[in-house]
């Protein structure tokens, strides 16, 4: 037994200082690569959250729950201190907007940036956060509000909406999801994500070409069209374009 105790060796000083070494150098090595990885999903986890409310409040007025529909994005400070995205979907009844239509004088077909109202706190029927304090209400599922403090757009201390109805002449928006040509305003279809940090606190996107100014390592683009059909692409800073996911 006492031959068999004397064969049996374990590390020395010198092999187990080279053994921690290569864990060091494999640990810089890798870490970077972990990082990237971790803030890429993080990123990309909410703006599928965003995507997935697009896709749901749609949903609802293809059922027959909303006759009209909003998705309001405000960019600004949370209640937490911190800045971030406040994305919210509302949704306005059939009898509701059966009033609105029928009303003498109702001027609600010709000003589409006035009826996708996201100012007036008593225009919709079901708004989780009526207030705008953050206080959601978790009754209703038909209509939610996420907060995401790791996101950022293309505008700060500012807010934006775009509206859908089954009629896509009732297709609007509001605010930062507007644009306007001379006399004439268009909705946009579209809504870029990118990860907010220290050194970036918005998306800095060519208005023309709609690809970034600077270079972004976790920049996605949601996309809409007025019938309410939703498509993600991610930038690939490599090869200089949009990729669908």
């Amino acid at each position: 037994m006492r031959v068999q105790d004397e064969k049996i060796k374990g590390f020395n000083v010198l092999e187990l200082i080279i053994v921690i070494a290569i864990i060091g150098v494999l640990s810089a090595v890798a870490y970077p690569n972990f990082s990237d990885w971790r803030k890429d999903r993080e990123t990309r986890n909410s703006v599928v959250k965003i995507k997935s409310l697009i896709e749901g409040i749609n949903a609802q007025v293809q059922r027959g729950q909303y006759a009209f529909v909003q998705v309001d994005v405000k960019e600004g400070e949370l209640v937490s201190g911190d800045d971030g995205l406040i994305v919210t979907s509302k949704g306005m009844k059939p009898k509701t907007l059966a009033t609105l239509l029928n009303t003498g004088g109702s001027d609600w077909w010709v000003k589409p940036n006035e009826r996708c109202n996201n100012v007036d706190q008593a225009y919709w029927d079901e708004d989780p956060d009526p207030d705008r304090d953050q206080i959601i209400d978790l009754d209703k599922i038909e209509v939610r509000q996420i907060v995401l403090d790791n996101v950022a757009t293309t505008w700060r201390d500012k807010k934006g909406a775009v509206c859908f109805g089954k009629n896509d002449q009732w297709y609007s928006g509001n605010g930062e999801l507007v644009s306007s040509s001379g006399g004439d305003l268009s909705v946009d279809s579209y809504l870029f994500i990118c990860n907010r940090s220290r050194t970036r606190s918005q998306c800095d996107i060519d208005n023309d070409t709609g690809e970034p100014t600077t270079e972004h390592d976790y920049l996605y683009v949601i996309e809409w069209s007025r019938f309410g059909n939703i498509k993600l692409e991610k930038w690939n800073k490599r090869d200089l374009e949009w990729i669908e996911q």
